[in-house]
């Protein structure tokens, strides 16, 4: 008498509620039946389990059957089809291929018996997989492209509103006649929204002090909770707060009913928290911690070495004429390898904090008061050919890219064949996972050129864009004086790239590529080709 185990599965709730295991298991009881040496020992049910997504390793029941089979309990593993036990071409056939060198019939009631007798039969049996891989990708991209519709659409595409956001029936059903929700921004929670990209952009705070700072003013989530950094840092991260919805790599356009927050103003928030990437270290200019009479942290270096310099304070005691004695303290920046690594820097050790600033908040001034006079034509038509530029430097590149990914993708697959059928040097699994990978590449690679090539076509977006910047600009030099500290510290860490600074107090201002672009519209504009310098001494 042969001992067999039934396998069932089902890749949805859903379907475990409806008629899928009920029927899986009545159709395997009866092709037992027909059988006159069977048995069925052990049933094993799988409800809600992908067999595309989930790998076997992660999979409880055929981890349960492979002990079984190591152990000999039984004789025959039966399926309603052979997809139950798997859907992935790279992993399924060579699962059933083990359980057949065990000893173990694999059967499906409808399939038959899987054999690998042949070259031939194991050529077919990668073959069924590969079929049964193909459909749930099917399946997979039309599900993901409905959703990618529905957000290009500007319809929410299911789950909790976002902060910020209600949830409204408007009238839209879905294909079962149900009516579903839409999103409409909620007046007080947008105010929050507000405040909170605010407060990022133009004080410098992170989530850790967003966090404190609304728990100090009372402001609740809408649970009733304090709000957390990890929240916040959702918040800041996610397009939706310029109007823009999102389904994995998919961005819809820009819908004005759903926008809070402006595009500038989300652009700058997402500078910020790359520039406070701990993976950007090297490259931050942003502060995370602010020295509280300091106007340059995290972006200010040394001119010999090119190392930061960090701040500390310094004080002498003296005594006056009349006797009282006082205490002098004074902040300055200070060479951090100069200090702990003498050997690494011939500069300057120290310089008065004092001094620096004072000297770079006047070019800063002097700079944007030039800014305010060139007109927004002048910088938008010499902005729009540099940009231009770029944008056709970047897609060459992601073309090459693509073309690149597509002759290995090429390659690999002409190798898969004959290593089935065993007249290859190339192991089948090592070639299957070398085409995913190349497969990722190549999605991502076409991702790029498609977005490069709209945002090519798209020349409106680039003049607004252009537009917006200078007007930003242009505000930036109206707040300057007038703003705190830390607003002023924001101001420069968007404007420059990095203060460094050498012995004699000789300063370099190395700007960002917009504001250059700006000061060679200055120079331009300069009678007798006077040249903009952000070179100075304090």
């Amino acid at each position: 008498m042969k001992r067999v185990y039934c396998l069932y599965r089902v890749s949805t709730k859903g379907q475990v509620e409806k008629d899928d295991i009920p029927m899986q298991k009545q159709a395997c009881h009866e092709f037992v039946a027909e059988q006159s040496d069977w048995h069925i020992e052990k049933e094993f049910s799988e409800k809600g389990v992908s067999g595309f997504k989930i790998a076997a390793k992660d999979r409880d029941a055929i981890q349960d059957l492979q002990k079984a089979a190591v152990e000999k309990k039984f004789d025959v593993l039966l399926v309603f089809m052979f997809d139950r036990i798997g859907r992935k071409e790279d992993e399924t056939p060579f699962v059933v291929e083990w359980f057949v060198r065990q000893g173990v019939e694999v059967w499906s009631v409808k399939e038959g018996q899987q054999r690998f007798d042949t070259h031939v039969d194991k050529l077919l049996n990668y073959i069924r997989f590969w079929q049964a891989s193909g459909e749930s990708i099917k399946t997979s991209i039309r599900t993901r492209t409905r959703m990618e519709q529905l957000v290009k659409e500007g319809h929410f595409k299911g789950g909790t509103a976002p902060y910020g956001y209600r949830l409204v029936h408007k009238g839209r059903v879905n294909k079962r006649g149900h009516e579903v929700f839409d999103l409409e921004i909620d007046e007080y929670e947008s105010t929050v929204v507000r405040r909170i990209f605010h407060l990022h952009t133009a004080y410098g705070m992170g989530p850790q002090t967003l966090s404190r700072r609304l728990t100090e003013d009372g402001v609740l989530n809408r649970a009733g909770r304090n709000f957390v950094a990890p929240s916040i840092r959702n918040i800041l991260t996610n397009p939706i707060y310029k109007g823009v919805l999102r389904f994995g790599e998919t961005l819809s356009e820009p819908f004005e009913h759903l926008k809070i927050i402006d595009d500038e103003t989300f652009r700058l928030s997402q500078e910020l928290m790359e520039q406070r990437s701990r993976n950007r270290e090297e490259l931050r200019r942003v502060p995370r911690r602010l020295a509280k009479n300091c106007l340059l942290v995290g972006n200010i270096f040394c001119g010999h070495c090119g190392g930061r310099l960090v701040t500390s304070t310094a004080g002498t005691r003296y005594q006056r004429a009349n006797g009282e004695e006082v205490y002098r303290r004074w902040w300055r920046y200070l060479c951090y390898n100069r200090v702990r690594h003498k050997g690494e820097c011939c500069g300057q050790t120290g310089y008065s904090a004092e001094r620096i600033d004072e000297a770079v908040r006047e070019s800063i001034r002097k700079l944007l008061d030039g800014l305010k006079k060139i007109p927004m034509q002048t910088v938008v038509e010499r902005r729009y050919g540099l940009a231009v530029d770029d944008l056709e430097k970047r897609l060459n590149e992601a073309r090459r890219i693509e073309a690149k990914s597509e002759r290995g993708i090429k390659a690999l697959k002409a190798e898969l064949a004959p290593a089935l059928m065993g007249e290859s040097k190339f192991d089948p699994d090592l070639l299957g996972d070398a085409i995913q990978a190349a497969q990722v590449e190549l999605d991502e690679a076409r991702r790029l050129v498609n977005n490069l090539e709209n945002e090519l076509a798209d020349t409106e977006t680039i003049i607004r864009t252009l537009e917006r910047q200078h007007s930003r600009l242009v505000s930036l030099s109206e707040l300057f004086d007038g703003c705190d500290l830390d607003a002023q510290r924001m101001v420069i860490s968007q404007l420059v790239d990095g203060v460094y600074v050498s012995s004699g107090y000789q300063i370099e201002l190395r700007l960002n590529v917009t504001l250059e672009q700006y000061v060679e519209c200055m120079d331009e504009a300069r009678a007798g080709g006077e040249k903009t310098t952000m070179v100075l001494t304090a």
